[in-house]
């Protein structure tokens, strides 16, 4: 009987040591990717973000911007009382913008590149929906996500996964006004037989 103890006893000894190394390897795995596990975490909360902005979407729709050319809107979003353009900017790094300047900076370390404000392309978007249905509410917004940073702040018109606007959250999808639904019912087909 006292083999049998010190054997449980040694068995107990090697299960622990076992039991504290696989915990100790978790932990350094663990400590060893948290910027891997950190961006995934982000690029998830990104998603999510996006996926649950306005009552309902439509992704990718096409529509002719008048000139014998057309443009791809990234997502449409239902409102109680309007539709809303949602364009998806990647830029990572620090940004400076305004509403009214030609062109806008993206900083990554000490470089800087500068691009053409997107909110010019946005407006006219904007423009060319309140053209095709006049009588409903069209707004739209730039969101940038968890990699840009905006040190001297954005325009009203740029949003982030810490800046929604409440007329984008979700929230009871039958206090939609029924013209602006016949207006989402048509965009709906539009992007079916596109």
């Amino acid at each position: 009987m006292n083999d049998i103890s010190h054997v449980n006893t040694q068995l107990m000894l090697s299960l622990e040591v076992l039991l504290g190394a696989s915990i100790l390897g978790v932990v350094l795995i663990l400590y060893l990717n948290r910027r891997k596990i950190k961006l995934a975490w982000m690029t998830f909360r990104t998603r999510y973000c996006l996926g649950h902005l306005g009552l309902e979407q439509i992704n990718n729709v096409r529509f002719d911007d008048g000139m014998d050319g057309y443009f791809i809107v990234d997502r449409l979003l239902l409102r109680h009382q309007g539709i809303t353009l949602l364009v998806y900017k990647k830029y990572a790094g620090r940004i400076f913008c305004a509403d009214h300047i030609d062109e806008w900076t993206q900083m990554l370390g000490q470089k800087s590149y500068p691009f053409k404000n997107p909110l010019f392309e946005l407006n006219v978007q904007i423009k060319t929906l309140q053209a095709l249905y006049p009588d409903i509410s069209i707004n739209g917004y730039l969101f940038f996500d968890h990699s840009a940073e905006f040190p001297k702040g954005h325009p009203q018109q740029v949003i982030h996964t810490g800046h929604i606007p409440s007329e984008l959250e979700r929230n009871n999808r039958h206090q939609v006004e029924p013209k602006v639904m016949d207006v989402w019912r048509n965009l709906l087909e539009r992007a079916k037989n596109q």
